[in-house]
């Protein structure tokens, strides 16, 4: 199975947010100069023999209660997909070999060691193996791969000499291979919540940061290990958060019509919208993966580029988009499902990911046409007159320190979290029909009505 990732999607919670937000910074960060080394798969000869054995346990997402500003304490970790169950089930995480590698059979991901008293990082491409069903990885090969003249060899050798004291090590898999980028997958549609729902591979990125490391030789002492301390198994977690994202239709489910004196219905088409979001907000960015000495073993993403393969830049000015509309049309359907604090099975979701967790910006919709949902002779429905778009809160916030209002609080997410927001296109009935637009929304309209919809007569 070609993926690193399956996200089985099961059910959650999640509630608002709060204010507003500007713009991205577009420059590319300098990276490392030297290429980082590429590990073999354990068949070549290593530095002096040395090995390094690595182990690491994949966790299980956490459920957050409330909103940015909320306390954020995880209610419960879920392994299990059971969408019927009594206690909230969420999201089964497990990795899978992604056959990009020289070994087909291996997850590609980065090992980055780094010597906390000269504060130096060395970058390893590495192949993984996959175990226990995609709930474990590990690499277990000899340290090899180094340019004869580079200055990462003189570090691992200065390493080598103090035998790995005050040194760490951190993994991430999920990055593009052999590369210090991220490609995002954009929003994903899930159009009816159910257990075995899969996001696509490489949806998210995990890491585990700041394992202290130790070292040991054999027997005859002719081959070294370097591990984890007291072969600590490593946890990997997500990088950035994960928002599910539920819109929910609240109009009636069918319109009606009178045709030759005989009253029909028809099930409401779904309503057309688009979906913003603010070029501040990670899951709109291009971004570039960053090992930061300064911190010492943390990973950070720094913004490239907006993401102008699955989002339109939106009134430019200064350099800057002011907003990133999502390229695809959000089709809402009327939801069928009693509202709840968690998704239900059948509920429109959207999925995205958000690898920076410090970013800030909001989500929105906003009607793209107003098939159905304008008011017009086309929107009455059965019993309850015409139906137009109420007010509702259309937008979700993540705002950041406020100079000039200290009363608005950064509203900061936390790594490794999936928050479930709840976005609620509300009706309001009018008592006599709107017009209809002309020209290609009268024309739209009538295919609608004599081509697509199936009309049945009202009970």
């Amino acid at each position: 199975m070609k993926k690193l990732f399956m996200l089985l999607a099961v059910v959650g919670i999640f509630a608002s947010c709060s204010k507003e937000t500007p713009v991205v910074s577009t420059e590319p960060k300098a990276q490392d100069q030297e290429a980082p080394i590429t590990l073999s798969d354990g068949g070549a000869d290593g530095e002096e023999g040395i090995r390094l054995s690595l182990r690491l346990d994949v966790e299980n997402f956490e459920e957050v209660a409330g909103g940015f500003d909320a306390t954020q304490q995880a209610r419960a970790v879920f392994p299990t997909i059971n969408t019927g169950a009594a206690d909230k089930k969420l999201i089964d995480l497990r990795a899978y070999v992604d056959g990009v590698g020289p070994a087909k059979d291996r997850l590609m991901g980065m090992i980055y060691i780094y010597d906390r008293k000269e504060n130096k990082h060395i970058p390893f491409n590495a192949p993984f193996r996959v175990y226990n069903d995609g709930k474990s990885i590990g690499y277990d090969g000899l340290v090899s791969g180094f340019d004869a003249n580079g200055d990462y060899k003189k570090y691992f050798a200065a390493m080598v000499k103090r035998k790995m004291q005050d040194c760490y090590v951190s993994v991430i898999i999920g990055n593009d291979p052999w590369s210090l980028n991220f490609t995002n997958k954009g929003p994903h549609i899930i159009s009816s919540w159910d257990d075995g729902v899969t996001l696509p591979g490489n949806f998210v990125m995990l890491k585990s940061e700041a394992n202290p490391l130790w070292w040991r030789d054999n027997k005859n002492g002719k081959v070294h290990e370097i591990s984890t301390l007291n072969n600590t198994r490593m946890k990997l977690r997500m990088m950035g958060y994960l928002m599910m994202l539920r819109i929910r239709n609240t109009f009636p489910q069918y319109v009606e019509r009178t045709n030759r004196g005989k009253r029909e219905r028809a099930l409401r088409p779904p309503m057309w919208t688009y979906l913003d979001l603010s070029p501040t907000l990670s899951a709109a960015q291009e971004q570039q993966l960053s090992y930061d000495n300064n911190s010492g073993t943390r990973f950070y993403m720094a913004p490239k580029v907006v993401d102008e393969t699955h989002f339109t830049g939106m009134h430019k000015w200064g350099g800057k988009y002011a907003f990133m509309r999502y390229k695809q049309f959000v089709m809402v359907p009327v939801s069928t499902t009693p509202a709840g604090e968690l998704p239900a099975k059948g509920d429109y979701v959207v999925a995205m990911y958000f690898p920076q967790a410090d970013d800030y910006g909001s989500v929105g919709i906003r009607q793209a046409y107003p098939f159905f949902y304008d008011g017009s002779v086309h929107s009455l429905a059965p019993g309850s007159g015409y139906q137009t778009l109420g007010n509702f809160n259309d937008k979700l916030v993540k705002s950041k320190p406020s100079d000039k209002n200290p009363r608005i609080s950064y509203q900061k997410a936390l790594n490794n979290k999936v928050y479930y927001p709840i976005i609620e296109i509300s009706p309001k009935s009018v008592s006599s029909p709107g017009p209809v637009a002309g020209g290609w929304t009268t024309a739209q309209y009538k295919d609608f009505i004599d081509n697509q919809l199936k009309w049945e007569p009202i009970p």
